[in-house]
């Protein structure tokens, strides 16, 4: 669905456009945009080698925002001092709502969702991946558009 070398603005206009036709496409993307940006920035503002990163990815492969906050605290938090939920702006809702809707319907909790949730949902995971990726961005490491690779460890 998604490209390293899509755009952002691109990815969240193709996640919006399913918003009116089947919302529940829309939150079960814009939830999948949010992860593959987090991980990202994850890689490229880590302090590990980006294979020792992936690595951890894979066997404890967790996702969803604690998940996330917890990599990042182990591994961006150490280099510039700043929490993932800082970032975010909206974490709490991020985490409550948002994704207590993505799992209800990934699990099968529920089989649909009305327009109005789901857009406050979509819009909420949406943001917090801007927030990221402009953060990521800000730092010197975009997340988009290039392949992240460190082979040493930085200090």
């Amino acid at each position: 669905m998604f490209l390293v070398k899509d755009r952002q603005s691109s990815r969240h206009n193709k996640i919006r456009k399913h918003l009116s036709k089947d919302p529940a496409i829309a939150v079960i993307l814009a939830a999948a945009d949010f992860e593959w940006t987090a991980r990202r920035a994850i890689l490229a503002l880590g302090r590990s080698p980006t294979k020792t990163i992936n690595g951890r990815f894979e066997t404890e492969c967790k996702g969803g925002p604690n998940a996330l906050k917890e990599y990042w605290k182990c591994e961006v938090k150490p280099r510039l001092g700043t929490d993932l939920a800082s970032i975010v702006s909206d974490w709490q809702r991020l985490n409550e709502k948002a994704y207590r809707l993505r799992n209800s319907l990934v699990h099968g909790a529920v089989g649909s969702v009305g327009s109005e949730y789901a857009t406050h949902a979509v819009d909420t995971m949406l943001s917090a991946t801007k927030a990221i990726a402009d953060y990521a961005l800000k730092q010197g490491e975009p997340v988009y558009g290039r392949r992240i690779r460190r082979l040493k460890q930085r200090p």
